[in-house]
């Protein structure tokens, strides 16, 4: 079939994919259409279907996905943004059956945007966030209401400090390297905490990570009571160990009956809410 030819139709399977069109995907099909191939948004006609799943009836999607996948369309391709067709399926379904259509083809449910955005964080519909939650073991993001700033007296930030300094002990037990008011920047108290944790061994001496939070953190909690912490995981912060040290910090705060926010994301800070903690 001549190149010209086969990018038209190639360029048609992804339209009809789009629009919820079964007999023109079909049609393409038959006509020898590339499943792999892009349109102008770099989006193959999987990633096209599972777009549609927000726009077109359940009667059209599926079939058009299930054609897709049989007909062998690559299920990791990453299109606009860096997303899959499930990311897609995920950020755009109104309900779990497109994807668990891909999930029981085998597409990886671990799967994250060019901005480091987890599927589960970006979901649309609460279904799908458990859905995947459960497949990927990455919680749901807990919504809160914004709280108005909180201006804490010096009594306040005493007894807030040793409720925190009682909590890194706790990790620093765990292996990981706590710091307070170290720095003045996020760079600085990051480059301060690494220091020691070389100092000290690294990963050779059981350490895993760092948490700790700067002058600047110190002094916006002491003007509204959130406290942002920083951290990182070793080796090199990469995003699962990431996501398991910050599960970590969460949850020895939380044990600790203190109130952490934090949307399970490698990219995002956990923030402790001071109010009413003296």
């Amino acid at each position: 079939m001549p190149t010209a030819l086969a990018s038209s139709i190639a360029i048609d399977l992804c339209a009809a994919a789009l629009a919820g069109d079964v007999a023109a995907v079909q049609a393409g099909l038959a006509a020898g259409a590339d499943v792999a191939a892009e349109n102008a948004h770099g989006f193959t006609a999987l990633e096209c279907a599972a777009r549609a799943a927000n726009d077109t009836p359940a009667a059209q999607h599926l079939p058009i996905l299930r054609l897709l996948i049989d007909a062998g369309s690559p299920l990791e391709h990453l299109g606009g943004g860096g997303r899959t067709a499930l990311y897609l399926a995920a950020e755009f379904a109104l309900a779990c059956a497109p994807v668990q259509m891909l999930l029981d083809a085998g597409a990886n449910p671990a799967v994250r945007d060019d901005g480091g955005n987890h599927v589960v964080v970006n979901a649309m519909m609460p279904a799908v966030q458990a859905l995947l939650s459960a497949v990927t073991g990455y919680p749901v993001p807990v919504k809160r209401d914004p709280q108005p700033p909180q201006t804490m007296r010096a009594a306040d930030w005493r007894a807030a400090h040793a409720r925190i300094a009682a909590v890194f002990a706790e990790l620093e037990a765990a292996g990981i390297v706590t710091a307070h008011d170290v720095g003045l920047t996020q760079d600085d108290g990051l480059a301060d905490t690494a220091e020691q944790f070389s100092a000290r061994g690294g990963m050779a001496a059981g350490l895993v990570g760092l948490c700790f939070y700067t002058r600047q953190d110190l002094n916006r909690a002491k003007r509204s009571s959130d406290l942002g912490l920083g951290f990182w995981a070793a080796p090199d912060g990469a995003t699962a160990a990431m996501e398991a040290v910050g599960r970590r910090i969460v949850e020895a705060f939380t044990g600790a009956g203190l109130a952490v926010h934090w949307n399970g994301s490698a990219f995002c800070r956990p923030t402790l809410d001071l109010r009413g903690v003296a």
